[in-house]
């Protein structure tokens, strides 16, 4: 048994190490200049975040939260280019948006969104992203639970979202989380964070077709 055992996490290790070279140029970098605050006597503050590849198109998904009040967005790839991009679509409610760029930059690999009656509680999900800067940073851990409402400042509640164990830090958020091969929900920022910790969540991936429809 205990030979099985170690074949299964060899196995489980491989499948993680193959599923990080694959989405990992797909997952970037996403750098904001805000509209300044007079409290800070004229510097201009900035933020860090995550998203990814949506298509080929050069359209990406992020959260709304890391690029709202920006006054440039510049989004980097793994090979370290930068490019300018615009927002095409923003929902504060869902903290879903969407950049484009313009460019024919050789990393621009969509990722696939799955689908809902693949998520269960128990299973392993991997969050890719840039906490506190650091790129194409990955951690894993599972499902804790589903159809959660995650309360934003606006009153509105996010429906049906992800929470999961897999660290999740400030620059990982509007980077994906994965089930196996798919994005099944956008990392999004968490309750106030000295009471969760270990405690975090992701737009479900549902919320994320819906919002691309519209």
């Amino acid at each position: 048994h205990i030979e099985k055992f170690g074949d299964v996490t060899s196995e489980r290790q491989m499948s993680l190490i193959q599923l990080f070279q694959k989405a990992e140029p797909a997952v970037i970098q996403v750098n904001t200049k805000k509209i300044p605050n007079e409290n800070l006597e004229g510097e201009t503050p900035g933020s860090v975040g995550s998203g990814f590849v949506y298509d080929e198109d050069g359209h990406i998904i992020t959260n709304h939260h890391v690029i709202d009040d920006a006054i440039k967005i510049t989004v980097t790839f793994l090979d370290g280019e930068s490019y300018a991009a615009e927002i095409v679509g923003s929902d504060a409610d869902l903290d879903l948006a969407v950049l484009k760029v313009n460019t024919r930059n050789s990393y621009l690999h969509n990722l696939e969104l799955g689908s809902s009656s693949e998520l269960k509680v128990g299973q392993q999900v991997v969050a890719i992203g840039n906490p506190f800067g650091l790129s194409g940073s990955m951690t894993s851990g599972i499902v804790s639970q589903i159809g959660r409402l995650l309360p934003q400042e606006s009153g509105y509640s996010i429906p049906n979202v992800i929470q999961t164990d897999a660290a999740i830090n400030k620059g990982n958020s509007g980077g994906p989380l994965f089930h196996k091969n798919y994005v099944v929900g956008v990392n999004t920022q968490g309750l106030a964070k000295d009471e969760t910790e270990g405690l975090n969540f992701a737009v479900h991936v549902d919320e994320i077709q819906k919002f691309l429809r519209n």
